[in-house]
């Protein structure tokens, strides 16, 4: 035979190093660093892979210098250093089913995609695949001459070679030992190691080394003893797809697929079968098991992702956090080792669904929404901005970051307030017996199908936060409250109304070039005590004004998509002394809208006066909202500041807002410098709003 080939093509593809040493090493664990690439020794991953299922053994002989000897065997592969053209055989039927489905998992998470090669020839083919008369199985990883670990020669790179633990027996080879055989063999031709090997001195932690984690690993349970070969789970108990290092590892090398952003996809399992759904129709590359259990991995490919699990009624764990998992249903927990009695706990899985690891920290992959049952569940979010619904039960959820939407359902709840702005919506029967932790400034409590002020409610205040009561029934909201005080907005009508409980921080002491502190810089404290339903009312009184800028102040509504309409100029010259004190009528905003105001910095001295033809328009090229008029074009010698942070062209948060002790009326200081000549004292002008509603049914 001739000597070793590195540098030739394979299906027009070489091999090509890579760098993971940046990576988690979790995910280094089950990587040889070397891929496929565009050249030789290139930097550029490969795209696109063909493929072919060879009829012929001569399909692999006929390559000059002959097709190169198998490299000594994994353990348990009992290749016998044979060349498995020997005992060449086409793949079954099933086999190349198997090899199709794990292919189009890969491109699932990959920006790998894969083309049926127009003949099976090494000069056509990157991957084939066939049988051989083997009780294991074997493949080859990309070309290179690594000494450290497996060198492979170009002519046989990417082969697959399946032997009995790679021929499944029916169609129901998701979850199957042979089907993680066929995924595991195509990982070393994608340029996958072994998660077990320490050869390449890096392997799983032992927190991690089973089947759970990777396809990579002979251990199929944690605790296996994989230098001996690899364990075996029970039928129907193996991995459906790749899993998170797995999926990670491939994505390092060839990029990750983030073509499902600005759709919708709501994942569900059969509680019999197993199978996975999107949106109520199987998903792409899964099956039912044949013992109905669940082990997969998900990547969402960016859409905005829900788990709905509430057709599974037992006490659920359900951790939305990358590299966590999902434990759902119990009937369904895979059994990991063959070798020990079904059902035995410490060999089962620990959750049935996995979430896969971000990539590159790119958020769009995380997993936005949650539905659990009726059990007594615990729900975890990520740093997204999570919905988590709970059915009965008494539940434990934990928002995580993110502003999330939370709802417990019945039941005496636990819910654990995170990092962002929370809202927690239930009925007030629902609320009942509720305790929410973490409470405090930008979290709010929504009582559906309920209207009323704050003075109809029982408010009971300690220094660990408020007990409240309304209509028979308490809840307690526990968290640092000091400094502020509950805010209610009754918003709609009969069993659409609702009752929004805020807390919102008293308005800090302001005082002219004083700056407040950078904790009390907080936009408009809760978004609904400006938003409309068509009902509530709303007036804003000009309070005072202490600046050098002869201002103007006006106000806009915003639609539901962020648009702005409606724009009206409230206050021409704040320094007119007769404005001050005067309350202009903001009318009642349509339901989903909101009341935005600005400021226009010294307008009065460079408009004089402005007609009633005002709007605003976006501009791309300045990435701002330009104010202009009918009358006058666009109205550009004037800075212009927003209440709302989002609509300042640097993001520059230019109001602070609160209440006074014993008011539910918000107070607004707007700031009107911005950067380092700011004196951030925000009393340049300061504004009060009221509403006024007539509650009904």
């Amino acid at each position: 035979m001739s000597e070793a080939i590195y540098n030739t093509p394979k299906g027009g593809l070489y091999g090509g190093s890579f760098d993971s040493s940046d990576l988690e090493p979790n995910i280094r664990a089950v990587m040889m660093d070397e891929r496929w690439t565009t050249a030789f020794g290139g930097t550029e991953a490969a795209s696109v892979i063909t493929y072919a299922f060879p009829t012929l053994a001569t399909d692999y002989t006929d390559v000059p210098g002959g097709y190169p000897m198998s490299e000594p065997g994994e353990p348990g592969d009992d290749d016998d250093d044979e060349n498995p053209v020997d005992t060449f055989a086409p793949a079954t039927e099933l086999q190349k089913a198997a090899a199709v489905a794990a292919m189009g998992l890969v491109a699932s998470y990959t920006l790998l995609t894969f083309v049926e090669a127009a003949s099976p020839s090494a000069a056509d083919a990157t991957f084939r695949f066939s049988a051989y008369g083997q009780s294991g199985s074997e493949s080859n990883f990309p070309p290179n001459n690594n000494e450290n670990y497996a060198p492979n020669d170009s002519r046989a790179s990417g082969d697959t070679w399946l032997g009995g633990n790679g021929t499944p027996p029916t169609a129901a080879f998701f979850g199957t030992d042979h089907f993680n055989t066929v995924m595991h063999e195509m990982g070393h031709a994608f340029g996958l190691k072994h998660g077990h090997d320490a050869g390449f001195e890096r392997t799983l932690t032992a927190d991690r080394n089973d089947n759970e984690f990777s396809v990579m690993t002979y251990a199929s349970y944690l605790g296996a003893d994989a230098a001996n070969g690899a364990s075996e789970a029970w039928v129907g108990s193996s991995p459906q797809s790749y899993m998170m290092y797995d999926i990670a590892a491939l994505q390092a090398y060839y990029g990750a697929n983030f073509s499902s952003v600005g759709t919708e996809a709501i994942y569900t399992w059969d509680p019999l079968t197993g199978q996975q759904y999107i949106n109520g129709v199987a998903a792409p590359f899964t099956g039912a098991s044949e013992t109905g259990k669940i082990l997969t991995t998900v990547w969402t490919q960016g859409a905005t992702a829900t788990y709905d699990l509430s057709a599974f009624n037992e006490d659920q764990l359900a951790d939305l956090r990358p590299g966590q998992w999902l434990r759902f249903s119990s009937a369904q927990i895979a059994d990991l080792n063959n070798a020990a009695p079904t059902n035995t706990p410490e060999f089962q899985a620990q959750g049935n669904v996995y979430n896969a690891l971000l990539f590159n920290d790119d958020a769009r992959s995380l997993v936005n929404n949650l539905v659990t049952g009726s059990g007594n569940d615990r729900l975890i979010g990520n740093d997204a901005d999570n919905s988590l619904m709970a059915g009965a039960g008494t539940d434990s959820i934990d928002g995580g970051l993110g502003d999330d939407t939370i709802s417990g359902g019945a039941g005496a709840d636990i819910i654990t307030f995170g990092g962002g702005r929370d809202l927690l919506r239930d009925t007030l029967a629902d609320l009942d017996g509720d305790t929410v932790l973490d409470f405090g400034f930008g979290h709010a409590v929504r009582i559906l199908g309920a209207q009323a002020t704050i003075d109809a409610f029982t408010v009971t205040t300690d220094v660990g936060g408020f007990s409240v009561g309304l209509g028979g029934s308490t809840f307690d909201l526990r968290g640092d409250v000091s400094g502020g005080d509950l805010v209610a907005a009754a918003r709609g009508v009969g069993e659409d109304g609702y009752t929004h409980l805020a807390f919102v921080p008293y308005l800090p002491t302001l005082s002219e070039k004083v700056a407040v502190s950078t904790a009390a810089i907080n936009g408009i404290a809760d978004d609904t005590l400006l938003t409309g339903d068509g009902l509530v009312s709303f007036t804003v009184t000009l309070d005072s004004a202490v600046t050098a800028y002869r201002d103007m102040i006006g106000s806009y509504r915003i639609a539901a998509d962020g648009t702005i309409t409606d724009v009206s100029l409230l206050f021409d010259d704040v320094l007119d002394g007769t404005a001050i004190g005067t309350t202009r009528d903001l009318g009642t905003p349509g339901a989903s809208e909101s009341i935005g105001f600005f400021l226009i910095q010294d307008g009065r001295s460079a408009y004089e006066t402005l007609a009633d033809d005002l709007a605003f328009r976006w501009d791309g090229g300045s990435a701002s909202w330009i104010l202009t008029s009918t009358s006058q074009g666009d109205l550009t010698e004037a800075a212009i500041f927003h209440s709302v942070a989002g609509f300042n062209p640097d993001g520059s948060t230019q109001v602070l807002s609160g209440i006074q002790i014993g008011s539910q009326e918000l107070w607004i200081g707007f700031e009107d410098l911005t950067g380092p000549i700011s004196d951030n004292d925000f009393q340049d002008v300061v504004l009060i709003v009221q509403e006024s509603l007539v509650l009904i049914g």
